[in-house]
């Protein structure tokens, strides 16, 4: 079995489980680091295998992102990497980047769920790599924003159905104390 064969088949049997197993994780970390030099089919087959889960298993995913890019993060720091010469080598240092590429996507289809649980926990990942600096300022500012939005629309679709039920809007949590609402 080729190494990306072995890392497909370890990260489907590590976000498919039903509780993180940290020897599996640890080992899936252990053949990403091995195989950094194919970090785009690495980045290609994280991205293709989180998009095909169900709601429930983008956790695990989730987490698998961050294991990765915190290891490969903390591989930069550690030996000072940069970008390889050749761009057809990749590293971690090429790998962040990748994985930086495809962010928002990530972001947006883990809030498009609108799945509680995975946007609290998207929003401590999030934490996470602000206090770890494992990406660019600017990327976790586009998270944030997105993370925001869609907190915006959470409040605009509970004012709709407390609007609909004829409940009072100051009875929506959500909406700060002074926030007025306005009939357009």
């Amino acid at each position: 079995m080729s190494s990306l064969e072995t890392f497909e088949s370890t990260l489907k049997d590590v976000v498919n489980a039903k509780r993180l197993s940290a020897s599996k994780m640890s080992s899936l970390t252990d053949i990403a680091l091995s195989f950094m030099k194919n970090d785009t089919q690495l980045v290609s087959t994280l991205f293709r295998t989180h998009r095909t889960l169900p709601p429930a298993a983008k956790v695990n995913s989730l987490y698998v992102f961050d294991a990765l890019s915190r290891a490969a993060r903390n591989q930069i720091n550690k030996h000072r990497l940069a970008p390889p010469s050749d761009p057809s080598q990749g590293n971690c240092a090429t790998f962040i980047v990748k994985v930086e590429g495809i962010l928002d996507s990530l972001w947006q289809d883990l809030l498009s769920t609108r799945d509680e649980t995975l946007k609290e926990k998207s929003k401590k990942i999030l934490d996470i790599w602000v206090k770890n600096n494992t990406f660019p300022s600017a990327a976790l500012e586009r998270l944030s924003q997105l993370l925001e939005k869609s907190e915006k629309g959470a409040c605009r679709i509970l004012y709709s159905l407390a609007k609909r039920s004829s409940r009072s809007c100051n009875s929506i949590i959500c909406f700060p104390p002074t926030f007025t609402l306005s009939e357009d």
